[in-house]
């Protein structure tokens, strides 16, 4: 047979041995295939072929797109379509991402009437504008979220319009800013408005030698509540009216406004953040209050006479319970070191300057436990001093001015950044109308350092010592001395006993706390400026 013709078997696996290798326990059989091979062949292996580059290219980028597509269907979050109402026609596309929709409005020009409506038809976002409040009774309070992850509320029917900041990735909740607060709240609980000429906002204005808040009831035409709140700042021009939605900074440019809370690039009227002294002075200040004093300012306000045991609610027109009570306010400010003008200015806010019916029958002209969903759950006083004394000691001391207690953002009246109108009021501006009634009162408030809450405050219990307590926020305090190894004497939020806040104590004139002396020296910057 001819050498190419000539076949050769390898040796074949053996039965026997094949099944003895199956048998061992752990052991994988190693099957040898018999393979015939022609010796004449050529000995060179071939491979399979590969596919072609661009094949494999081609595959990659479908398997990427696909993935892509995918990722974008699981991640729809509704259907969301922007409408430019200066525009034709009107309706610029449809997106089922909100992060799509609102890259195209925000596009825009920050004045262009343009939004965002979901599928139902709800305006869930605009270019630039106003949260409007006023959609609920006044039995219902707005729940939000501050950008602390702390829940707030207000009440709609004091306070309608607040500045339009964002909207969340999925168009579910509106960023706003109302009050000296910057917080989150369901879309479904507001309304968004554009700004324009006809729209009637808050703002500021200056009447002789006052600061004037023209706080809005309605955003279609009504008549603003307007009340001064202190003296007007040098900033304050005359006949000017002033666009601020936190208190602290004025434009006069709506538009300005609304770009620079966006971005934070300034842009105010005033270089430093301004606080109202009034508003933002703590609890624990002195101050001389008569009756003469009261009476003076009830008299501003045609009350001239006071009540006897038998009278009840509704009392005649020139009648309070605070007219000759005055005393008792100074009286308790003895007991408890709580200001009592600033007591006697917050008792005239809340009792209708002592006329409602809570504080004729009930002695309570604070409005304890009178909450907007019951205010017939309001507290009763056998008379008025003890009504009085609760307040400093109950509410104030072991409350509101006590650094332990989750309702305390400072002992001022504030407004809903810091102060106790964060959680003892849903007026966003009650701190301002205490403040109101302060000014009238004629109280001269003492010179505040400010600290404007962008980091915290501690204090501490002596120069370089332990921290006593921390102000989250914005931080209000008042010098008591000079300063030492530098750091400064300031007034204590709450009683100590060794260097510790001790509630249960009465408050000393010697429970200061101290703080570095160049927060001080900044603050006096800030004034100036």
């Amino acid at each position: 047979m001819s050498r190419e013709g000539q076949c050769r078997h390898l040796p074949s696996l053996d039965v026997a041995d094949h099944a003895a290798t199956i048998g061992r326990k752990g052991t994988e059989p190693e099957i040898r295939v018999p393979v015939l091979y022609n010796e004449g062949m050529s000995r060179k292996i071939q491979r399979r072929r590969k596919p072609r580059r661009s094949v494999v290219i081609a595959a990659v980028a479908a398997g990427i797109l696909l993935a892509v597509w995918l990722g974008f269907k699981v991640t729809e979050n509704g259907v969301f379509t922007v409408i430019d109402y200066s525009a034709d026609p009107k309706e610029i596309g449809t997106w089922k991402h909100y992060g799509l929709a609102a890259a195209k409005l925000n596009a825009l020009d920050p004045d262009t009437p343009a939004c965002i409506e979901n599928e139902s038809g709800k305006v869930v976002a605009i270019r630039s504008g106003v949260v409007d409040f006023s959609g609920k009774p006044v039995t219902e309070n707005t729940l939000y979220t501050m950008e602390n992850g702390e829940q707030g509320y207000l009440n709609g029917s004091y306070g309608v319009d607040g500045l339009y900041l964002g909207t969340s990735g999925d168009g579910r909740e509106v960023k706003f800013q109302m009050a000296g607060t910057t917080g989150w709240v369901d879309v479904q609980d507001v309304s968004l408005r554009f700004y324009s000429d006809t729209v009637r906002l808050s703002g500021y204005s200056r009447y002789q030698d006052s600061l004037v808040h023209q706080v809005s009831t309605g955003l279609d035409g009504q008549e603003p509540l307007a009340y001064s709140i202190g003296s007007c700042p040098s900033f304050i021009d005359p006949d000017v009216f002033y666009f601020s939605y936190d208190g602290h900074w004025f434009y006069k440019d709506f538009y300005t406004m609304s770009e620079a809370m966006r971005t934070g690039d300034g842009r105010a009227v005033n270089e430093e953040p301004w606080y109202n002294p009034w508003q933002f002075t703590p609890h624990r200040t002195l101050s001389s209050l008569t009756n003469a004093d009261g009476n003076a300012a009830l008299a501003a306000r045609g009350i001239t006479r006071g009540v006897s045991p038998e009278d009840t609610w509704p009392l005649e027109a020139g009648q309070s319970v605070l007219f000759d009570a005055a005393d008792l306010f100074s009286k308790v400010q003895q007991e408890d070191w709580m200001n009592a003008r600033m007591m006697f200015a917050l008792a005239m806010n809340e009792s209708g300057a002592g006329q409602s019916e809570y504080a004729v029958d009930r002695h309570n002209v604070f409005g304890h436990e009178a909450g907007d969903e019951n205010p017939d759950a309001a507290s009763g006083y056998p008379d008025l001093l003890a009504c009085v004394q609760s307040h400093a000691w109950d509410w104030l001391q072991k409350k509101y001015a006590n650094p332990g207690n989750e309702v305390w953002h400072g002992s001022w009246f504030g407004d809903k950044g810091s102060g106790i109108n964060v959680m003892y009021a849903s007026d966003p501006y009650w701190g301002e109308k205490a403040a109101s009634f302060l000014y009238r009162l004629g109280f001269e408030p003492p010179e505040l350092i400010t600290r404007d809450g962008s980091e915290e405050t501690p204090v501490y219990d002596r120069p370089g010592g332990s921290v006593v307590y921390v102000f989250a926020g914005p931080a209000m305090l008042v010098k008591t001395g000079e300063a030492r190894d530098g750091y400064l004497p300031v007034r204590s939020e709450a009683p100590l006993s060794e260097g510790k806040v001790d509630v249960e104590i009465p408050y000393e004139e010697t429970d200061i706390v101290w703080i570095p002396e160049k927060w001080a020296a900044a603050a006096d910057s800030a004034a100036e400026n």
